[in-house]
């Protein structure tokens, strides 16, 4: 609201029960993409960083089933990037609930209402602290006696395995075919090096080319170009970056146990 109390404003952000990935900012910086075909002009024009933006796009290609923006990276002086049908029909799309939106909090506006708007709107934009947010369909579970073991499909090469408990499943109607959202925190995600695939008990691995590394003073964060528009990012202490020569370029496992993928649904 204002400061005199008497109105709200409408803000959309499409996500998919997590982290926030669509909203006024980023539908701005793919705008930004589409004049200027170009990941650091974009970035300038709306007063983020390079890193900022390409973190952004890869949030936004991670939750839509085919990406939004296929791009480059281009070192220091950024790179070119082309917003794809899907990126135009998600900007179009997100400008007609903004007004559908607006209309709705006109409502909440009238001095007759007894809901609690702002509060309303909070809690429809909550956020989790996941690194990794992807978009994916339940492609098969396995019952145990506790748990149940949920099947993902990420893209036409990749899939996840989630570990949760029956009552879970239950509890959030999980059923064959569903879209959900899988989460997984970036310090659960180790990294292995080599072409072929690691022996190791963690059910989930995905080949992926580092795309990007990011160091600070004890940890890094690697991003993993992992095939189908989507990237998966680990942190790892810089001593283990560095003696597995993690630049971009080079070839690495992405490992996470299926009990770190934490399901989400809308």
């Amino acid at each position: 609201m204002d400061g005199n109390g008497d109105r709200v404003e409408a803000i959309v952000a499409l996500r998919g029960s997590g982290r926030s990935a669509v909203g006024r900012e980023r539908i701005r910086l793919l705008e930004q993409v589409v004049q200027f075909g170009s990941i650091s002009k974009a970035a300038q024009a709306v007063g983020i960083s390079y890193k900022g933006a390409w973190e952004a796009l890869n949030a936004v290609n991670n939750l839509l089933p085919r990406p939004a923006v296929v791009a480059q990276a281009g070192g220091r002086h950024g790179g070119g990037a082309v917003v794809t049908d899907d990126g135009l029909a998600l900007i179009a799309a997100f400008h007609q609930m903004e007004t559908q939106l607006e209309r709705v909090a006109a409502l909440f506006s009238d001095d007759g209402t007894t809901l609690d708007a702002p509060a309303l709107l909070r809690r429809l934009g909550m956020r989790t602290t996941a690194r990794n947010t992807f978009r994916c369909r339940v492609e098969e579970i396995r019952l145990g006696r506790v748990n149940a073991e949920v099947g993902l499909r990420l893209t036409d090469m990749a899939t996840l395995t989630a570990l949760i408990t029956i009552e879970s499943l239950r509890d959030l109607g999980i059923r064959l075919g569903q879209d959900v959202t899988a989460l997984v925190t970036s310090s659960f995600v180790m990294l292995a090096e080599g072409v072929n695939e690691p022996k190791a008990t963690a059910r989930n691995r995905l080949p992926g080319t580092v795309v990007r590394r990011t160091d600070g003073p004890v940890s890094s964060e690697i991003c993993l170009d992992i095939g189908g528009g989507k990237t998966i990012a680990a942190t790892v202490t810089r001593e283990s970056a560095d003696a597995l020569a993690l630049f971009p370029g080079r070839f690495a496992w992405a490992l996470f146990k299926a009990s770190h993928v934490i399901i989400a649904i809308d």
